[in-house]
């Protein structure tokens, strides 16, 4: 996702620009009851905490292409 797009996702979402690693750029939303919601080009993915995020483990995801 191109840093432009990514910003403006994070602002609509309420959200943060995360780097991933690799020139592979997030946009995370933090909801209410501590799960965390990461966006890419390529999936959606639900995670139960922030630290499930940094691991990599999904508790949900849906691929996009």
């Amino acid at each position: 996702m191109s840093e432009k797009k990514a910003k403006a996702l994070a602002k609509i979402l309420g959200g943060t620009v995360w780097n991933s690693g690799g020139d592979t750029l997030l946009v995370i939303a933090r909801r209410n009851d501590g799960k965390v919601v990461a966006i890419s080009d390529e999936a959606v993915a639900e995670y139960r905490n922030e630290e499930s995020l940094e691991s990599g483990h999904p508790d949900k995801s849906i691929d996009l292409i």
